[in-house]
């Protein structure tokens, strides 16, 4: 345990000089300051998980298992291309945790099983299973200290030399309801045992930073109001901000 959490705060400092410059600008003139070309431009539209470690395409939550009855028409929505599952994906483990008779050790063969399922109902390829070992993070734990609210839905921080890696939810095809649920899960995820947990503190916060689209569904000003609700929750650990695209 000790030497997980000596190898967390290395993440954590590692992350650190980005950070105070955040803290220091601001969001909107920290982005200024970078290079972003190529933010807004996905290489592929494939679905994967919000997790940090599957980075690009289009984003939900264990690939959407925890709005199941949505996900084909999301899936049609956004675009998609074909469908990813990943080992030791949180949505799955919730997803068991609040089906009766399922065995939450059993999470990654769930999420494998739905994302086979998606592919299935939506005339998709399955891409296959994302291990541990490929993922942008270490296995152990997630290093997100932000989670990018994104009304864009192309949106991918990866692109960028600078930009923290962070949960990714594509709120452009979603509805704020099940949205903020997403942006709640990585909030806890974060704040909790499989993240940096109790490092996040009021001076050093988890931020939720909204991407304002073009519709007026996904403004800078509605995105900020959704996350706001999350924020409020979490005495002062989690800060809201945003910029538009």
């Amino acid at each position: 345990m000790e030497h997980t959490q000596e190898k967390l705060l290395k993440f954590w400092l590692e992350q650190e000089p980005v950070f105070k410059q955040i803290q220091t600008k601001g969001w909107s003139e920290y982005l200024s300051s970078l290079k972003l070309t190529g933010v807004f431009e996905l290489k592929d539209k494939k679905l994967r998980c919000i997790d940090e470690g599957t980075v690009g395409g289009i984003h939900l939550a264990g690939s959407g298992i925890l709005n199941k009855s949505a996900a084909v028409e999301i899936v049609k929505q956004a675009g998609v291309t074909g469908i990813y599952s990943h080992a030791g994906c949180g949505a799955a483990g919730l997803y068991a945790q609040s089906q009766k008779g399922l065995d939450i050790s059993r999470a990654d063969e769930y999420g494998i099983d739905w994302a086979k399922e998606l592919a299935q109902a939506s005339d998709l390829p399955y891409e296959g299973h994302i291990e541990l070992s490929e993922m942008a993070r270490p296995p152990e734990f997630h290093i997100a200290r932000v989670a990018y609210y994104d009304g864009t839905g192309k949106f991918d921080p990866s692109q960028i030399e600078g930009l923290p890696p962070g949960f990714v939810i594509s709120r452009k095809f979603l509805t704020p309801d099940y949205a903020k649920q997403e942006a709640d899960i990585a909030t806890k995820i974060a704040l909790g045992d499989h993240g940096f947990g109790k490092i996040i503190t009021p001076e050093s916060p988890f931020y939720l930073v909204a991407i304002g689209g073009e519709q007026k569904s996904t403004s800078l000003e509605t995105l900020k109001q959704e996350l706001d609700e999350i924020a409020s929750q979490q005495q002062g650990r989690v800060t809201v901000s945003g910029f538009l695209a």
